[in-house]
């Protein structure tokens, strides 16, 4: 049996992964076995709720890392993640940091560096851009050119929970995963809640929406024949835990750490783009 181990009793991602591993034991022989938290207090009573079947509530960080064959960070807020990633890493245990992979540039490679230094697997990001639909949708754009790209989610520039960057990182991954991490220029403006950036590659651009006004995940590829997806956001929790399972087995991680590092870096630079609320 493979013992995952879960940080963060914040948000909700916990519980869904838990139910994915324990409640419908969607991978055989993976189990989410331990939770650690420092993001928010919980009774037993109430950690029983949130995550189901999980053996075990840690005391320490360093008791979970030494107890699971594997750890999920599922903090919500990404600038908690590198300093769990790292101490996770140097034990040498493969890692899924959720998204915001990080709040910074500079400790989205920081991390990625130290797992490319220790050997460890890393994975994570946005669950969004680990569905099956995204590598189709990948696969057609390698067969037809689409020199425009649209890509829209659900998120909100006023969060009183500073959480834009928390959604906004959808769609930058998205876009990092569709168009490449090699984007040249990026412009934004904002019309009351909604934000519009307009991501520049040297033969593509792509148009990211951030709107109160949707609750999918809406992709558009534009060329001599345009298509349209609505994205099923119910399956990314099945759909990331495959691949996270699938870098557990392999060793090999499913996703270019570049492509993390450059997501974070385009969410930098709309939150500097955009005049966001100070606390």
């Amino acid at each position: 049996m493979v013992k995952i181990g879960c940080v963060g009793y914040g948000g909700r991602h916990g519980e869904f992964f838990s139910r994915v591993f324990n409640q419908q034991n969607a991978f055989p022989g993976y189990h989410m076995s331990y939770v650690f938290g420092e993001d928010e207090v919980l009774t037993p009573e109430e950690r029983q709720r949130r995550f189901f079947q999980v053996e075990h509530n840690c005391s320490s960080l360093d008791e979970l890392i030494r107890c699971s064959d594997a750890v999920m960070i599922l903090t919500v807020r990404g600038e908690d993640h590198a300093r769990y990633a790292l101490k996770v890493i140097e034990a040498g245990k493969p890692l899924f940091v959720d998204k915001p992979f990080t709040a910074s540039l500079d400790e989205a490679r920081e991390i990625t560096r130290a797992a490319e230094a220790w050997g460890v697997p890393l994975f994570g990001g946005s669950t969004l851009r680990h569905l099956q639909k995204v590598e189709e949708i990948q696969a057609l754009m390698q067969q037809e050119d689409f020199p425009a790209v649209g890509i829209t989610y659900r998120a909100d520039p006023e969060s009183p929970l500073g959480a834009y960057p928390f959604y906004a990182s959808h769609t930058a991954e998205m876009c990092v995963a569709l168009c490449g991490p090699d984007y040249r220029q990026v412009e934004a403006v904002r019309v009351g809640k909604n934000i519009c950036t307009l991501v520049r590659y040297d033969h593509r651009c792509a148009l990211l929406t951030t709107t109160l006004d949707t609750q999918l995940v809406n992709v558009h590829l534009m060329g001599k024949i345009c298509r349209s997806f609505d994205l099923n956001q119910d399956l990314c929790y099945v759909d990331g835990a495959r691949k996270f399972v699938r870098m557990l087995e392999t060793g090999v991680p499913p996703v270019p750490y570049n492509e993390f590092c450059s997501a974070v870096g385009l969410v930098e630079e709309i939150m500097e783009k955009i005049s966001f609320p100070t606390e």
